[in-house]
């Protein structure tokens, strides 16, 4: 009996992260005295076009927030369900993303569009008070200090030119973009 509780407990522990983390969004969304329209963009989007050069990392198109929907649903499922559930929520949200007059596809895909504009406003944040490269350069400088006969440094040096030849030859976001649009086609298809 306590192990089945210890069960519930974590499962109900795991919904309400997945609660928080996809409700609070929708919790924020207010009236305004001005409506707002489809065709109204972020402040990246309209950087980018001001400058003629594309900032976003990842580009906001029909197909790329489908896609978003049937993974944050899948990703849902996961929290909530376990595998399979995360798989069937991954394939019932793909399906109902690409529906064309549907209220619950329209809702979908406004939260995947938020979400990627959202993913792309971190970037944008990120490239321009560079925090990666900060953040690099003092664990950069607490591995020189730790490392006395530069063995480590060797040793992140070569894993670094590892994974950076890795993603030269393979070129990892856009496969695991086809990947997961392939996925999101096959999967609506199937339901």
């Amino acid at each position: 009996m306590p192990a089945a509780r210890s069960s519930r407990s974590h499962r109900r522990g795991l919904a309400v992260i997945a609660a928080v983390a996809f409700g609070a969004p929708l919790l924020a969304f207010t009236g305004s005295s001005v409506p707002r329209t489809r065709l109204e963009r972020s402040n990246v989007v309209l950087e980018a076009e001001a400058e003629k050069t594309s900032v976003a990392l990842v580009k906001v198109t029909e197909e790329s927030t489908i896609t978003t929907a049937g993974v944050l649903g899948g990703v849902a499922g996961l929290l909530l369900g376990g595998i399979w559930v995360g798989a069937a929520t991954f394939a019932a949200t793909s399906y109902i993303a690409r529906k064309k007059d549907d209220d619950v596809a329209l809702a979908l895909k406004g939260i995947s569009t938020g979400g990627l504009e959202a993913l792309n406003y971190v970037d944008y944040l990120n490239n321009k008070y560079e925090v990666t490269s900060g953040v690099g350069s003092s664990l950069g400088d607490a591995i020189a200090k730790a490392d006395s006969q530069g063995t480590v440094k060797e040793s992140l040096d070569s894993i670094g030119d590892a994974i950076a030849n890795f993603d030269k030859e393979v070129n990892v976001k856009d496969t695991l973009g086809g990947i997961f649009t392939a996925g999101g086609d096959l999967a609506s298809q199937a339901v």
